[in-house]
């Protein structure tokens, strides 16, 4: 099958699309933990353990990103009439 961009869902925001890459690297981490809860297999843990913890990194590059584009070019105006 041929690729196609249409796997990627962006909406062209970078502010949303990053909080969109904060809540899929949450759910990967709680989806190796559930897995490493379900065991107590060392060869098991330790692969899960390297896994989890990567997303863990992840999250924490993402939310410094969002942060600083929130700050700098994120500034919704409330006072403009809808």
């Amino acid at each position: 099958m041929p690729f196609t961009v249409q796997y990627f869902a962006v909406t062209g925001d970078p502010v949303a699309d990053i909080a969109e890459d904060l809540a899929a690297e949450q759910k990967a981490r709680a989806t190796y933990e559930h897995l490493m809860d379900l065991t107590n297999d060392p060869d098991l843990l330790a692969p899960l353990s390297f896994l989890r913890q990567r997303e863990i990194i992840h999250y924490a590059r993402f939310k410094e990103l969002y942060d600083e584009y929130v700050k700098k070019y994120y500034q919704p105006d409330f006072n403009q009439n809808c």
